[in-house]
């Protein structure tokens, strides 16, 4: 069943983003499982730091939210809908901050447990990706460091991701 799941995510990750390395996939699903928790330490530069993201950015993808659900219930909700005016900038945020609990919590040796078969189903699904034995080595340093995950260098060129997470509850209260 769990298997279903991760590969239904890799498949939507594909068809939307096929520039997607090893990188942003592990993002993809960290994302879905801890949401955003671990970079809302400080309100106050949380909001700075999305009034200047909004501020300074002119490119956008172009859809509007994508669901990235995977231990937990969350969506990638574009800062577009902002813009567009779908939301005000202060539901957005008050939305943002209200996703940070999580429903299920799993530690990190489960974690990296997961990380393992999701790398797996990405390798078996052949997925392509450039120097993905590499890939796989750098990411490993990373987890093992604890470091905070960016977007590739490759997924921003092409992409220009600006969003946040919100769980599925506050999702379905915005309506956006």
């Amino acid at each position: 069943m769990q298997n279903d799941k991760i590969k239904k995510l890799i498949k939507s990750e594909f068809e939307l983003h096929p520039k997607a390395q090893l990188i942003d996939y592990y993002k993809l699903f960290f994302q879905g499982t801890f949401g955003p928790g671990h970079i809302i330490s400080n309100k106050s530069s949380a909001i700075k730091f999305l009034r200047n993201e909004l501020e300074e950015s002119s490119f956008f993808e172009e859809i509007d939210y994508q669901d990235i659900s995977y231990i937990n219930e969350f969506y990638r909700v574009n800062l577009i809908v902002i813009n567009k005016g779908m939301i005000t900038f202060d539901d957005f945020l008050d939305a943002f901050f209200m996703s940070a609990k999580l429903k299920n919590e799993i530690n990190h040796k489960e974690w990296l447990e997961e990380w393992v078969n999701i790398e797996q189903q990405i390798l078996l699904m052949k997925i392509p990706m450039e120097n993905i034995e590499k890939q796989s080595e750098e990411l490993r340093k990373i987890i093992e460091n604890k470091e905070l995950v960016s977007h590739s260098n490759i997924y921003r060129s092409a992409y220009s991701p600006h969003y946040r997470l919100i769980n599925a509850e506050q999702f379905k209260r915005i309506k956006c």
